[in-house]
């Protein structure tokens, strides 16, 4: 509604009572001309304990509440009340604000457990947030670019323990990744923190190792859009993490997406279950999943050092962690091969050419997107789902999987050069659903698959593939036995 200006005014009627007594929920979206809520047309008064607090609320029962596109939305009613008497919305627990760029604070609100502030061009700061904050379980926010070193010190002497935060999404979060030592005091209040995502953050550049080492809840990691992320440590910009550094320590799920500079993800936790990358520049031309070995210098102490022999063939490891070609994955000390990693997801890397050393505890692997690729390196012995999509110019997956005994899906879409796939006596005795279109390489599927295809529960194959009535009959037959 554009031209929705102002609500009625109730205050004409003496004694009125609240305008919405009953309502829980309340959204309001798209209506660009509207100014505030409507006025609180009276005082409520609670006694709880003996102390009686009054409020002024015109809906006193909300409980969630969303606000979307109002270009003029900048006040909380459409009157101002005595002091004291604070426009309140007392049992409100979900509070949404999306695109309200000229709304600067936030109401009373003593219940509210969720807060999202997101939106281009939004003014509410994070020093006004923060009273709102200690009492979240789940805050998205949007932190506007006017906030200073200031705002770090206001908010530190307000949050002194650990907060129950345990979702939290940040954009434009400069200020939080800022070198000034109250940055790192604010996230030690944040050691609950168990799902964190991070979007268009100018400030990260480095990886932020004394911030992820805090976070000894976290278990969600993702980081979006922050172009000028290279994941190298800010102790030297040549060198992987040192061994307890990098992601958090019992992290379970990372993802990292058009972050067009990252070269390297130093020290994967052995935790890790869930890796996904995606849209990360035209640079990248290899993943390399790192190891480490274990050294016993004469007379001293085991010290931990990269294998980097693997990164690019003929060169060194050096030279590979510097090239811009290459993010390299590392993973920590005594655990070589991510022993929990289950699922890896890799799209939209074009200039992608080379995955290697595949983790062999995968179980799903998503290729989607990365036109260039050309290799797959590493033994797939247990892997159950495997879905690659629009790599154009790979050409075999024989280096990449084992036995195929546990393959229960098998999708293979728009790879036109792929000529062949793996064939073996126990091969695709699990599969239950396949999928092959537009992959002119292949001309004939491998005897182990072609005995297994009227036994499948879904299939989608190009015409090419079918066969003669009398030959399915053989092949229903040796499935019934």
């Amino acid at each position: 509604m554009p031209k929705f200006e102002a609500w009625l005014d109730t205050d004409v009627v003496q004694g009125e009572g609240p305008i919405f007594p009953e309502v829980e929920e309340l959204e309001i979206r798209a209506c660009g001309s509207l100014t505030a809520l409507p006025k609180a047309a009276s005082v409520i008064t609670e006694s709880s304990g003996g102390v009686d607090t009054k409020f002024r609320s015109a809906f006193p029962a909300l409980r969630n509440m969303t606000l979307r596109y109002l270009n003029m939305f900048d006040r909380w009613e459409a009157a101002e009340g005595t002091p004291g008497e604070e426009v309140t919305f007392p049992l409100l627990e979900d509070l949404e604000i999306i695109a309200c760029p000229k709304l600067t604070g936030l109401p009373e609100t003593p219940r509210l457990g969720k807060l999202a502030i997101e939106g281009g061009g939004q003014q509410i700061s994070l020093q006004a947030a923060s009273r709102c904050i200690p009492s979240l379980s789940s805050l998205r926010l949007d932190v506007s670019p006017d906030d200073t070193e200031t705002t770090l010190l206001h908010v530190k002497q307000k949050w002194d323990h650990e907060l129950p935060l345990a979702a939290m999404r940040l954009t434009r979060c400069d200020l939080l990744f800022s070198s000034h030592p109250d940055a790192l005091a604010l996230w030690t209040c944040f050691a609950r923190l168990v799902d964190l995502t991070i979007l268009n953050c100018d400030a990260l550049v480095y990886w932020p190792e004394n911030v992820f080492q805090v976070l000894v809840s976290l278990r969600r990691l993702s980081i979006w859009s922050c172009s000028k992320l290279t994941g190298h440590t800010q102790a030297s910009d040549r060198q992987s993490a040192p061994e307890g550094g990098g992601l958090p320590p019992r992290l379970e799920s990372l993802q990292i997406s058009g972050c067009t500079s990252l070269v390297e993800v130093p020290n994967l936790p052995a935790s890790l279950k869930t890796l996904e990358i995606a849209v990360c520049g035209d640079n990248l031309k290899s993943i390399i999943f790192g190891q480490h070995e274990y050294v016993m210098p004469v007379g001293g102490e085991g010290v931990v050092q990269p294998d980097t022999s693997s990164l690019i063939p003929g060169s060194s490891g050096s030279e590979a962690t510097a090239s811009t070609a290459v993010l390299k994955l590392s993973s920590a000390a005594n655990h070589r091969s991510l022993p929990c990693l289950e699922s890896l997801f890799i799209g939209c890397c074009f200039r992608l050419s080379e995955v290697a050393n595949l983790p062999p505890s995968i179980k799903t692997l998503d290729i989607f997107g990365c036109g260039n690729l050309q290799s797959l390196l590493g033994k797939l012995d247990v892997v159950q789902k495997l879905n690659i999509t629009s790599c154009r110019r790979l050409e075999s997956l024989e280096s990449c999987v084992g036995e195929l005994r546990s393959l229960e899906e098998l999708r293979l879409l728009h790879c036109r050069s792929l000529v062949s796939l793996p064939d073996g006596p126990q091969a695709y005795s699990s599969l239950r659903v396949l999928q092959i279109q537009d992959c002119d390489g292949i001309k004939l599927l491998p005897r182990s698959l072609r005995s297994r295809l009227d036994c499948l529960e879904e299939k989608h194959l190009d015409a090419r593939y079918k066969e003669t009535t009398w030959k399915r009959a053989i092949r229903t037959l040796a499935c019934s036995k």
